[in-house]
């Protein structure tokens, strides 16, 4: 027998983070900030250590993270990262390849390095500065794609380059976080071996993937459509057809160990350079209009603002410091020389410089192991949180200079 389940709680809890979010995201978006930020600060005020927590329905508080509410970023970010792969094709990444490459490994590199040497400067372990390193490695390619969508300039040289770093870099991350998994568990650095090993293996397995959604999925898309003779009903078929090569290629990521989201983006690449690509785009357009709001403020709503207090304001500059200086330098300036251009370099290293769910799946798998304090791991978070305002700002700033 089926357990009953009440989802109507779930449905008024994502409600009332969606339509604020949105609100606050337009008005952002009229005074020329980024939408993504008043997104996440919908978040905050409205996650469950703030109002949601406060506001009570059916005897629970309105906002909860519960399985499901998580269930359902990971779903927006798969859609998310769908729709940014929709905009690159597969020559798209040939042509940006090497550029991204190398912007990418200093981009995970760089962090990694200052961050450990800082932490390691104020007087903590060297198993602490690993990890809070660890947690500065990964950008968070959601965030990227979506402010570069935002303001219309996915397409640029620079724009093109910089996703495809920032997707580089999410499978990199992935090995950092297996190396950190290591590292908590045994205390040891894991040897040099192990960790190229584990990257290129992670490297290697996104590609084939990419490869099987390029010469695969638009093949079966049209075979699908093909099958049905409405015109209207072809259509959606397609459509269902697209979205769900997105969920399935994100599972076969998973099940790989590599983040779902990356799935999702090559499924995105495979589609973009088909005859389907434009009614693709317009579908998962309709999509975001709910998923992105969600998504980010599902993020802002991670942060338990009761801890503020418990921050250790030394520590949040020096982490936060290091977090953008090892960003746009450590990918700007390799950037500034690949590309011959010191603006689109720099705007590289912005765009590069917001931190999300690797950060904060490495910041937990600390505090669980109770290698990070309480005082640090909400020092880290807030740090994390504040790459997410800073990124957008100065992207955007930087385009509107032209």
């Amino acid at each position: 027998m089926v357990p009953e389940f009440d989802v109507i709680p779930i449905i008024i809890g994502i409600l009332f983070l969606v339509f604020p979010a949105l609100l606050l995201g337009k008005l952002c978006s009229h005074f020329k900030i980024s939408e993504v930020i008043g997104f996440v600060f919908a978040g905050i005020i409205l996650g469950p250590t703030a109002l949601g927590g406060l506001i009570p329905i059916f005897g629970k508080p309105i906002v909860e993270l519960n399985d499901v509410m998580l269930a359902l970023w990971q779903i927006s970010g798969i859609i998310i990262l769908f729709s940014a792969g929709l905009h690159f094709t597969f020559h798209d990444l040939i042509k940006a390849g090497p550029k991204a490459a190398i912007i990418g490994v200093f981009g995970v590199i760089t962090p990694l390095v200052i961050g450990y040497f800082a932490v390691v400067w104020m007087g903590f372990d060297w198993t602490v500065a690993v990890l809070i390193g660890a947690t500065l490695s990964a950008t968070s390619i959601a965030v990227s794609v979506s402010i570069l969508e935002e303001i219309g300039k996915e397409r640029t040289e620079e724009g093109n380059v910089l996703v495809n770093a920032a997707v580089l870099d999410d499978v990199l991350g992935l090995a950092i976080l297996s190396a950190a998994i290591t590292l908590v568990a045994s205390k040891t650095i894991p040897t040099i071996e192990s960790v190229v090993i584990t990257t290129i293996t992670d490297i290697g397995l996104w590609f084939l993937i990419l490869l099987g959604a390029v010469y695969l999925l638009p093949k079966i898309v049209q075979v699908v459509s093909k099958t049905h003779p409405s015109t209207l009903e072809a259509r959606g078929i397609r459509h269902g057809v697209a979205l769900g090569s997105a969920f399935g290629l994100a599972a076969i990521s998973s099940s790989v160990g590599l983040n779902p989201i990356v799935g999702a983006f090559a499924a995105g690449m495979g589609l973009a350079g088909s005859k389907l690509a434009i009614q693709v785009k317009e579908f998962v357009g309709r999509l975001k209009v709910i998923v992105a709001p969600l998504f980010f403020a599902i993020i802002g709503a991670h942060v338990d603002i009761t801890q503020i207090s418990s921050i250790n304001w030394v520590l949040f500059a020096v982490i936060l410091g290091a977090a953008v200086f090892s960003k746009v330098f450590g990918c700007g300036i390799p950037a500034t020389i690949l590309l011959k251009s010191k603006q689109k370099g720099f705007r590289i290293g912005y765009g590069m410089i917001s931190r999300g769910e690797v950060s904060f799946i490495i910041a937990g798998i600390g505090l669980s192991f109770e290698m990070f304090s309480e005082e640090v791991y909400s020092t880290i978070i807030f740090a994390i949180l504040a790459t997410i305002f800073i990124a957008p700002i100065l992207l955007r700033k930087s385009f509107n200079s032209d």
